[in-house]
């Protein structure tokens, strides 16, 4: 259940957005160029981040040298409630960073340029943007924001942000700023049952099989009605999907193939979708099912259009 856990696969908007890290990190030493990769909670944007560090580092023969170790990408997650000082304190933390991270926000902002220029850092990786926000940075977020661009600016460097939409909405506000990350952005979205349904039927056969090979039997989940289930469940969403299928097996013994009625106790015991109320999609008829998903869907497609309008 553990490497269940950790799990993933590397559906199209994984790979997509991987390969477009990839070309912003290119950029890198020519100019200050970012990329933005947004979606709510539980769709995989911290395992594409990491796992864009993890396989670039593997495949770097260069780290090591007469002039010292390189550390070309830093992956640090946005403190909440960030100020200048406390965002670069996280930075220097985040990396191989040795020395003190006391001082002054200035004092601070002469240790990192110094640390970027002598381990060769190429890529700044900020987790959780959304922390840049008004209502929970806690000092002047123009200030923030302004230091991210002023080491874009100076060092060169690829600057990739991931968080969720209300980030972008902070973001497009700071038009100098925003101009970086224009060129360059995923919107990560749910699976569903029907424009998102070939995608989805192959992600869920990936799961099968990943639980097949640990040992787990379970029934066929790539079917149109199971996908449809399957969605109302979780809303598609990637982490809420693991969820169920791991209470699922905890409630399946030895030996035993998770069926449906596993799916539907794992369901009830948990408030994967709170939006359904008592409504069991795992219980109920088909129809049922198709109504309440359709509805779903229209529903999901109206709040999507919401997370990317900027008020003036």
């Amino acid at each position: 259940m553990k490497e269940f856990a950790k799990w993933r696969t590397q559906h199209n908007r994984f790979v997509e957005a991987l390969n477009e890290i990839r070309l912003t990190h290119s950029m890198s030493g020519v100019e200050g160029t970012g990329m933005l990769v947004m979606g709510v909670p539980g769709l995989g944007k911290s395992s594409i981040l990491k796992s864009y560090r993890k396989h670039h580092l593997e495949n770097r023969k260069d780290l090591e040298g007469p002039d010292g170790s390189k550390e070309p990408i830093i992956l640090v997650s946005v403190p909440s409630e960030p100020t200048q000082k406390t965002l670069i304190q996280q930075i220097l933390r985040a990396s191989s960073y040795e020395g003190s991270i006391k001082g002054t926000a200035e004092e601070l902002r002469q240790k990192l340029d110094e640390f970027i220029v002598e381990r060769s850092v190429e890529m700044l990786i900020l987790d959780e943007f959304q922390h840049f926000l008004p209502e929970q940075a806690s000092s002047n977020t123009r200030g923030v924001v302004n230091q991210i661009k002023l080491v874009m600016d100076t060092h060169k460097l690829a600057v990739v942000m991931a968080g969720t939409p209300p980030g972008y909405r902070s973001i497009a506000k700071h038009e100098e700023l925003y101009q970086r990350f224009a060129h360059r952005q995923v919107r990560l979205k749910p699976f569903n049952a029907d424009d998102r349904l070939k995608e989805f039927c192959k992600y869920m056969h990936a799961c099968r099989r990943s639980l097949e090979k640990k040992g787990f039997g379970i029934i066929p989940l790539e079917n149109e009605e199971m996908l449809t289930r399957l969605y109302l469940a979780t809303k598609g969403i990637p982490r809420l999907i693991t969820h169920l299928l791991m209470a699922a097996i905890t409630n399946t013994g030895p030996g035993e193939t998770v069926g449906l009625n596993d799916l539907r106790r794992a369901f009830c015991g948990r408030s994967l979708n709170p939006a359904l109320g008592k409504f069991d999609p795992f219980s109920a008829p088909p129809e049922q099912v198709n109504e309440r998903a359709r509805k779903a869907l229209k529903a999901a497609r109206i709040e999507d259009s919401k997370h990317w309008t900027v008020e003036a």
